[in-house]
């Protein structure tokens, strides 16, 4: 049953990404004069590295009608220890930005965003992290691709800005460029789960405050309040002609840390959610959508473990009853998945054959990682169900590479 779970959640997203790699991307057209009034918040923690380049970033940014700028910006402080409040402080003299301090203690994101809400103004509410870079054009296309849509919210097109550091930087960067654009740019087409990722995106407050805010206890508050979005029947867009720019997580201690958050927090949202994925109203293809995404990476993860057992299995020579699928349908369902991924990588890499071999390297080392993320999430996930207690552990800051003016 794990081989026939991992055929089908891998040929869906073969498919998907082939179907988000052939759709054509949209075209860069007129931006429309500043609309609504939005908030822009920044929850901050310990962000000293990169906390003034991204307040200079948003406020370069051209969203203005004739009496003056059309957003705000505000920077929640969740408890910082280092010079985060000094550096604001002193940015605040001189830029239009708000700063919120929370209540002694650390609160976590999710709680962040809340207290932000309270004191913000604008009917839409942008959320940018604290290592964010944008170019100037930036809120014009965000709120443009909301105009004249029944969408609750858009997600930009999010990149990194120091993808060349090193190789994981390079491999997270393959995931961005290869595989998260063309996922999201099916969903859009095909009326998938659209899905919010923490940085650059753009909401409706009337929504945000009807589905209850962020969730305080999520893990992954953008992935569950992607859930509820749908799941009360609102719509998000992709907006790929908006690009923010983040840093990739240089070391490979801060990435396993972070994809361990990832995988307990979608566990916990597949946990918390799954009668309402199952009977709620959603579309077919939605429903498939979300459990594949939720689930997947456990899927996979099961999938190389018992890889590895048939492997020894078949090396030592050992007799151990096991069911496989018929091979024939194995091999054609793989073939036909290989050959989707690699032909929606070439159309993500413009034909650039020659960088395909690379990048199915780096993918290969890089799958490795879900031996270790995997078994650690469930353990934290179990040891939470039991205890009540939750351990959210940020991603960091901290690498002062800007993005190059012409990709922006």
């Amino acid at each position: 049953w794990i081989q026939a779970l991992l055929l089908a959640v891998g040929a869906l997203g073969a498919f998907m990404v082939l179907v988000g790699a052939l759709s054509p991307p949209p075209r860069r057209t007129g931006t429309q004069p500043a609309g609504p009034f939005v908030s822009v918040i920044v929850p901050a923690k310990n962000e000293e590295a990169v906390i003034e380049a991204t307040v200079r970033s948003l406020c370069a940014m051209d969203y203005h009608d004739t009496g003056g700028p059309r957003y705000e910006i505000m920077v929640v402080d969740d408890g910082s220890t280092d010079r985060t409040a000094e550096i604001l402080k002193s940015l605040s003299l001189a830029l239009p930005v708000k700063i919120v301090r929370t209540p002694p203690g650390s609160v976590g994101k999710a709680a962040a965003l809340n207290l932000g809400i309270t004191r913000a103004r604008g009917d839409l509410i942008a959320v940018c992290d604290a290592d964010a870079r944008v170019a100037p054009d930036f809120l014009l296309r965000m709120v443009a691709s909301l105009a004249g849509s029944e969408a609750a919210g858009a997600q930009s097109q999010r990149r990194l800005y120091n993808a060349g550091q090193n190789l994981l930087t390079r491999i997270q960067d393959d995931e961005y460029r290869l595989f998260y654009r063309p996922l999201q740019r099916a969903r859009q087409v095909l009326g998938g789960m659209v899905s919010f990722s923490g940085n650059g995106l753009l909401l409706r407050r009337d929504v945000l405050q009807e589905v209850g805010g962020w969730n305080d206890e999520a893990l992954t508050e953008d992935i569950d309040l992607s859930l509820r979005f749908h799941l009360a029947g609102y719509q998000i867009r992709y907006c790929e002609e908006a690009v923010v720019w983040e840093e990739a997580v240089p070391r490979l201690r801060d990435l396993i840390r972070q994809r361990i958050r990832w995988f307990e927090g979608a566990m916990r949202c597949l946990g918390d959610h799954l009668p309402a994925i199952l009977f709620g109203r959603v579309n077919f293809f939605k429903r498939l959508d979300m459990l594949s995404f939720l689930s997947g990476g456990l899927i996979v993860t099961l999938s190389l473990l018992t890889t590895y057992l048939y492997g020894v299995v078949d090396a030592t020579g050992a007799v151990v009853l096991y069911i496989q699928l018929p091979r024939k349908l194995t091999t054609w369902t793989s073939g036909l998945i290989t050959t989707g991924v690699l032909l929606a990588m070439l159309v993500e890499l413009r034909g650039r054959v020659w960088e395909i071999a690379p990048v199915l390297v780096r993918s290969g080392l890089f799958s490795l990682h879900r031996l270790v993320v995997v078994p650690l999430a469930i353990h934290r996930y179990v040891r939470s169900a039991i205890t009540g207690h939750t351990i959210w552990e940020k991603t960091t800051h901290g690498v002062p590479v800007p993005p190059r003016e012409h990709d922006l």
